[in-house]
């Protein structure tokens, strides 16, 4: 499994639909600003700045599969994009950006009928979408890590959770554990 190609991937088929200045098949491009030169055709940056286990979910127990099998807990990630739209002009970035917040605001939590490849197979039926609303200091510091290029307009979102499955063979429980709980249920009642 891809999960973190299969977020882009359904990011981008969600935006594609929603957006027709970006239908191109070019128009959405998973690079760093730093490393994109317009072209002049309408474009769209999704860059991946940051990943994070999400420490409030990183306790989750095992999972039952049946009776005598456990499937260890996922790692749980959030992940920090950046979404920088290029076009020739300004008006069609900020028709591109307000497209974007609109569909973000209207598809809060993406759930499996907007979540593409093995998403759900690996546990991941919700995904929430959130503004990351970054202070004037930390656009400015995430944008000098674009040497030689000017700031642009752009906007930050989290999603959360992302489950990846762990890589940890399922556990068999062994059934002696039963018996002696009933033995242990036995003494207590005498």
């Amino acid at each position: 499994m891809a999960v973190l190609k299969d977020i882009g991937d359904s990011l981008k088929a969600l935006l594609q639909s929603n957006i027709p200045e970006l239908k191109p098949v070019n128009s959405i491009v998973f690079d760093s600003p730093a490393d994109i030169d317009p072209t002049g055709n309408p474009m769209l940056s999704i860059f991946l700045y940051q990943i994070i286990e999400n420490g409030n979910l990183r306790n989750v127990p095992p999972e039952p599969i049946d009776m005598d099998k456990m499937r260890y807990p996922p790692l749980i990630l959030d992940l920090y994009y950046m979404f920088t739209p290029f076009a020739k002009n300004k008006e069609t970035e900020l028709i591109i950006i307000e497209k974007l917040m609109q569909v973000f605001f209207d598809n809060s939590v993406l759930r499996t009928d907007t979540l593409t490849g093995g998403l759900k197979a690996s546990g991941n039926d919700e995904i929430r979408v959130v503004p990351n609303n970054l202070s004037f200091d930390e656009i400015n510091k995430l944008w000098e890590r674009f040497p030689n290029k000017p700031f642009k307009l752009s906007a930050s979102y989290i999603l959360s959770p992302v489950r990846i499955p762990s890589g940890k063979p399922v556990e068999i429980i062994k059934r002696v554990m039963e018996k002696n709980i009933d033995v242990y249920r036995k003494e207590i009642q005498v």
